[in-house]
């Protein structure tokens, strides 16, 4: 039993640091460049009718830039913001509807573990924001924007010390928001998002 206990501690003395180790190896300041792939929902109703647009997939890029902690083990801590460049579709019907998300935004947090020295696992919540255009028949064209909060997870691969792979997947929901038209218009916007990028790490 003492040489167990004994074989124990020495195995948490060399364990726990090379656990810190691989937590440290993420940390600090990033930014990266990701291209997405968006599935949206769109739903627009008002007394003159209504129009739903599902599974409307489109494609853009986005900037990413994040601060990592290491909090001692293998857990990191990360927080950031990303900003989208180019135009999601939400869908159309015919001349009726058409629509686009423009201008997107997050903010988050994204706790880790770095289940080896070159490898993390990742969760994220996201405070997002964007601007909606819709146009097509009066009843349905406006503008607006909305806020909302997405959920999702993703892996990162170090190919070195500085520079590295990442894919994620993102479930983003809106708020439901009023859009002044032609008839006060009720519209629902959700979005599934998979990106795949590469950064730096400073």
């Amino acid at each position: 039993m003492k040489k167990l206990l004994i074989a124990s501690a020495i195995v948490a003395t060399f364990a726990a640091p090379q656990a810190f180790a691989q937590a440290k190896n993420f940390e600090g300041f990033s930014a990266g460049l990701n291209i997405n792939a968006t599935s949206s929902d769109t739903d627009i109703r008002n007394s003159g009718g209504s129009v739903k647009a599902t599974g409307q997939t489109s494609s853009n890029g986005s900037l990413q830039a994040q601060y990592n902690l290491a909090l001692g083990s293998a857990f990191v801590l990360g927080f950031g913001g990303t900003y989208e460049f180019g135009d999601i579709d939400l869908g159309s019907s015919g001349a009726v509807f058409s629509g686009k998300r423009k201008n997107a935004y997050s903010v988050y947090v994204a706790p880790g573990f770095a289940v080896a020295d070159s490898w993390l696992i990742y969760g994220k919540v996201a405070s997002i924001s964007a601007s909606f255009e819709t146009t097509g028949a009066a009843i349905f064209a406006g503008k607006t924007d909305a806020s909302g909060v997405g959920y999702g997870f993703g892996v990162q691969k170090m190919l070195n010390k500085n520079v590295y792979l990442q894919a994620e997947y993102m479930q983003n929901k809106y708020d439901d928001k009023t859009i002044v038209t032609s008839l006060t218009t009720q519209a629902k916007a959700e979005a599934r998002t998979f990106s795949f990028g590469v950064g730096y790490k400073f």
